[in-house]
């Protein structure tokens, strides 16, 4: 990579980015996260283990990290720029919401027919006498 770039030069091109999700079952115990996910970056780069986690503002993006001797936690990779960042954050969150309501209207179709089979079964319609009306 050049260090001398002259002011004004053409800024790089945002690259594609496309995500997986998983959501987590929150009864397994798994705490704040709420899903885990992979990314592939122009085709050419995977990233996996980053999870969607549930903080005080709503769900955010972890990206993979490992604790270091000090205790703390570091990101082993992350976006660079704030434009990369948004844009993968962004792919990210809203593929979990399109994961989210899948599983949903999964679960709601699930419940109404679990419903629809615990009820009885209607009479079948008497047919009235063809003198009858």
């Amino acid at each position: 990579m050049a260090t001398n770039e002259t002011p004004g030069a053409e800024q790089p091109k945002q690259l594609g980015v496309d995500v997986r999700v998983y959501p987590v079952q929150n009864d397994r115990g798994s705490g704040n996260t709420l899903a885990f996910a992979s990314a592939t970056i122009g085709g050419c780069f995977a990233i996996k283990d980053i999870r969607v986690m549930n903080g005080k503002n709503g769900p955010f993006v972890a990206m993979p990290c490992v604790k270091g001797r000090d205790g703390k936690f570091y990101d082993i990779c992350f976006p660079v720029t704030k434009e990369m960042r948004e844009a993968l954050h962004g792919a990210i969150l809203g593929e979990y919401q399109r994961a989210t309501e899948k599983t949903s209207v999964r679960g709601a179709l699930v419940e109404a027919a679990k419903e629809a089979k615990a009820r009885p079964a209607p009479e079948a319609a008497r047919s009235a006498d063809k003198g009858a009306r």
